[in-house]
């Protein structure tokens, strides 16, 4: 498996005969693009994008001896106010048996690499966890975006994390986990306080589940390595 062959994929809409029609909405609710997609994917083409991306896939699950997932390369949407100023103009949804990312033609391959360890982590994470998406708490959503982007600040260094990692100071992020996160860790994806919870909202602070579990994760992280990590329950991790 690994990197996929999309480059011609947006011609006459090919693209949809390919993917399943629920996964498409997904992808763009995710940041995929909905317009100039083939003159995207062409400009990704002449940056041999597919080539850099099967190199550092290669690595990441040699280090991590993940597993071997199809990797999607798609062109993201440059007019997704949020995917630019909280994501730096890129995107991607891991699944756990396969893998999308979406990607601007101007977006420099360090940042690629960067998306690519965070979504890819997500994968590993999943891949040893038997439970339904569905059923992950607040708690296991939050601690998997702190491993994949702690992940990110492992490989490359905090030039390259995500901008809500810096939105608060670590006092701030103690009180926001004792006054909005704890009381609601088990929330499942179908209450309507998981996304505000995690995203924030008009209630709470901007990012606010993402960068509370990218604490939590930094601080588990000077006890155990990130492939221990995978392996543990999200409560244990917590609690380190």
């Amino acid at each position: 498996m690994g990197v996929i062959n999309t480059k011609n994929w947006f011609e006459h809409d090919k693209w949809r005969e390919k993917i399943k029609e629920d996964v498409q909405r997904h992808l763009f609710a995710h940041g995929m693009a909905r317009r100039n997609q083939h003159d995207m994917m062409k400009q990704l083409e002449q940056k041999n994008v597919w080539a850099f991306v099967a190199k550092k896939f290669a690595e990441l699950k040699k280090e991590w001896n993940g597993p071997d997932v199809p990797i999607y390369i798609f062109p993201a949407d440059a007019t997704n106010r949020s995917l630019q100023h909280e994501f730096g103009g890129k995107s991607g949804v891991a699944f756990r048996d396969q893998l999308f990312l979406f990607l601007l033609p101007h977006v420099s391959d360090e940042h690629i690499y960067a998306l690519l360890i965070h979504e890819y982590n997500h994968v590993c994470r999943l891949h040893v966890d038997p439970k339904d998406e569905r059923e992950y708490t607040l708690l296991d959503r939050i601690v998997m975006e702190g491993l994949a982007e702690h992940a990110v600040y492992e490989r490359l260094g905090s030039e390259y994390v995500a901008k809500w990692t810096t939105y608060y100071t670590e006092e701030q992020l103690k009180q926001f986990t004792k006054k909005w996160i704890v009381p609601n860790m088990s929330l499942r994806p179908d209450d309507v306080r998981y996304r505000a919870l995690l995203y924030g909202s008009t209630f709470y602070p901007r990012m606010l589940g993402y960068a509370v579990g990218y604490e939590i994760v930094k601080r588990a992280s000077t006890k155990k390595t990130m492939i221990e990590l995978f392996a543990m329950p999200s409560e244990e991790i917590f609690l380190l």
